[in-house]
């Protein structure tokens, strides 16, 4: 197996770069912008030593950073040994859909169609259908977590945005664990124009129970699909000690 890779984090800062004062909070939006991309993958081990020098900050600013992604369930701590991007597992994945069952199609329901959000909703269609034409699955991916990203933002809440982002990320990681691939969002491509349209005319609950139903589909599909060697995933894996930065080790020394 591969080992997992970081890429050049300053790649991931601000247009301001190291200009601009780095806070716990901007290192933790960087972070997590890797964890979602991919690009951290699950029981990646995240090294104070060279994550620090890379933002030219100290460990405990650092820490901070890390206590932030902590509280989103992004990454955990094993005593002694150091930080962990998470490694979902089937109980994990359970736990979001249920949980965005919940968010979503109420947000749709009882949430304010802006005009803000509702060129929103018409550039996600149109991306949708681009990527469905060209049979773009990095595309359509995008477009899918855009489109679950809006459907909540029609809350207006910030906590909530917050939430779903947080969910996505997690959902994200638990794909690249239980090996789903990308292709899955292909599967509900016309699921979510089909909820757009809905809501964009004003049907708010067929397209809060479809988006119920769709979430259910999902989450089942996922279980389905979830495998390793041939069998159902059922626990968390172990995390691993490789880590690797622009092609170095990091373990911290």
């Amino acid at each position: 197996m591969d080992k997992p890779v970081m890429p050049e984090l300053s790649a991931y800062d601000s247009d301001d770069g190291h200009a601009h004062a780095h806070t716990p909070t901007r290192i933790a939006s960087s972070l997590r912008e890797l964890i979602c991309k991919g690009n951290l993958r699950p029981g990646t081990k995240l090294s104070e030593e060279t994550i620090a020098a890379e933002f030219e900050v100290s460990r405990n600013t650092l820490r901070e950073a890390f206590t932030v992604l902590a509280g989103e369930n992004l990454v955990y701590k094993v005593p002694n040994r150091g930080v962990f991007v998470i490694d979902p597992g089937l109980h994990d994945v359970r736990e979001i859909y249920q949980t965005r069952r919940f968010l979503e199609p109420s947000a749709i329901l009882w949430g304010q169609l802006t005009g803000d959000l509702t060129d929103i909703f018409e550039h996600i269609a149109d991306q949708t259908r681009r990527g469905a034409a060209q049979e773009n699955v990095e595309a359509l991916a995008v477009a899918d977590r855009r489109f679950h990203m809006a459907t909540v933002a029609l809350a207006g809440s910030e906590s909530m945005t917050q939430t779903i982002d947080r969910l996505l990320t997690q959902l994200h990681l638990a794909f690249h664990a239980l090996k789903i691939r990308p292709t899955i969002h292909d599967a509900f491509a016309q699921q979510n124009l089909a909820i757009i349209n809905r809501i964009l005319t004003g049907e708010r609950i067929e397209a809060s129970r479809g988006l119920h139903r769709y979430l259910g589909l999902a989450e089942n599909m996922v279980m389905e699909l979830a495998s390793h060697d041939g069998e159902m995933i059922t626990t968390k894996h172990q995390p691993t000690r490789d880590v690797v930065t622009n092609g170095h080790d990091l373990t911290p020394h």
